[in-house]
């Protein structure tokens, strides 16, 4: 479903701290794509940084 209007109170939390919470993951999500981006044009470098990351948001986004 692309709109929800109950989201948030389905979801228990506030605007402003669902706000933050998701600005803060998306934030590290681009990092991590990015870090991938590099990785992709220097293997040597960033080797489990993606793998990491991504098991990391995962394990966050699973105890919200």
């Amino acid at each position: 479903m692309w709109v929800d209007f109950k989201h948030l109170s389905k979801a228990k939390i506030g605007y402003i701290p669902h706000a933050f919470r998701v600005s803060f993951i998306s934030l590290k999500l681009i990092l991590i794509g990015l870090a991938g981006l590099v990785h992709a044009l220097m293997p040597v470098i960033f080797l489990e940084t993606v793998s990491k990351g991504i098991k990391k948001i995962h394990h966050e986004i699973s105890h919200f």
